[in-house]
């Protein structure tokens, strides 16, 4: 089956290397190039990467461009797979394809909708966790399911790591349901609307920031959501200084009796900070131009108490 492939990320890539395997991947649709890196140099995405690698023509142009449409003709494409692609497709261009096109999502829908679902499901204790392929329709990730793969992480996982596992579990679900597309065989379900659905975007910096008041399962879910973007963080008295931390992993906390949010104590070798109803690990964090250390080897390397605020 003649496919077009639209996405950007790292995992996208990884998705097309495995579609590439079963479908006439005929095109790929992608972000142009860009500054990334530390050193700001302009670049290809990985999806653009991999589809040169691959021999895969690649329009990296906006899929509003009428040369868009033209190229999808004159390619006689007839579906199409999105994962990852950070733009809409118009109802004109949903409509050109016979079979459609099918979009990989990395949570149970309908929930989590939007722009950033995996740290939600981190938030959410990974109830509604899993990849969902779904048919595009105008609608902001509302059109009928065609295969979902609900996934349950044995212990809690950052929002990076659990992209990854989703990955993995997402590029199988795509080519099995693009495999039913071509044999005629697919059954779309209906999304069943909930009354309370919210829209998953993104976490900026600001909201980022720890606040210790709140209780720890909070604070806990948070940090893991946080990572690796933008990370969860607090500025720190620090001795006599003022410093700024970001936390990579909290753990389990102790039996220290509680003290005011965001103190900072040690028991039995290792450092814990109180939260509005207990205590938990600073198990790794990254102080301000340092490198990732526990928050024992913090506090080891500071001249007096320490206290977030």
């Amino acid at each position: 089956m003649r496919t077009i492939f639209a996405g950007s990320t790292l995992q996208a890539a990884e998705c097309l290397e495995e579609l590439a395997k079963k479908q006439e991947v005929c095109l790929v649709l992608t972000r142009p190039d860009a500054l990334r890196g530390r050193g700001r140099k302009e670049s290809a995405n990985p999806v653009k990467e991999k589809a040169e690698k691959l021999g895969i023509e690649v329009f990296d142009g906006k899929p509003s461009d009428p040369l868009f449409a033209e190229k999808l003709k004159e390619k006689e494409v007839e579906c199409g797979a999105v994962v990852a692609y950070g733009r809409l497709i118009s109802s004109s261009l949903l409509s050109l394809l016979g079979k459609g096109w099918y979009n990989l999502h990395f949570s149970l829908l309908p929930y989590f909708r939007g722009s950033n679902p995996v740290a939600a499901c981190v938030l959410d204790h990974y109830v509604h966790c899993g990849v969902t392929v779904f048919k595009l329709t105008e609608g902001l990730d509302e059109g009928p399911w065609l295969l979902k793969v609900p996934f349950a992480p044995s212990f809690p996982l950052t929002t990076g790591e659990l992209t990854e596992q989703l990955t993995v579990i997402g590029k199988s679900a795509l080519v099995k349901a693009l495999d039913e597309v071509e044999e005629g065989k697919e059954e779309l379900k209906a999304q069943e609307e909930e009354p309370g659905l919210k829209y998953a975007g993104k976490i900026d910096k600001s909201s980022a920031r720890i606040d210790f008041s709140l209780p720890k399962e909070k604070i806990f879910y948070k940090v893991l959501a946080c990572n690796p973007n933008p990370m969860a963080w607090a500025e720190a008295k620090a001795g006599e200084k003022t410093t700024y931390v970001k936390f990579n992993r909290l753990g389990p906390g102790c039996d220290l009796p509680i003290q005011e949010p965001g103190s900072v104590s040690c028991f039995k070798g290792k450092a814990f900070v109180c939260c509005g109803d207990g205590w938990l690990e600073l198990t790794e964090i990254t102080p301000a131009s340092k490198k990732k250390m526990s928050g024992e080897t913090w506090l080891r390397g500071i001249r007096g108490e320490a206290k977030f605020f």
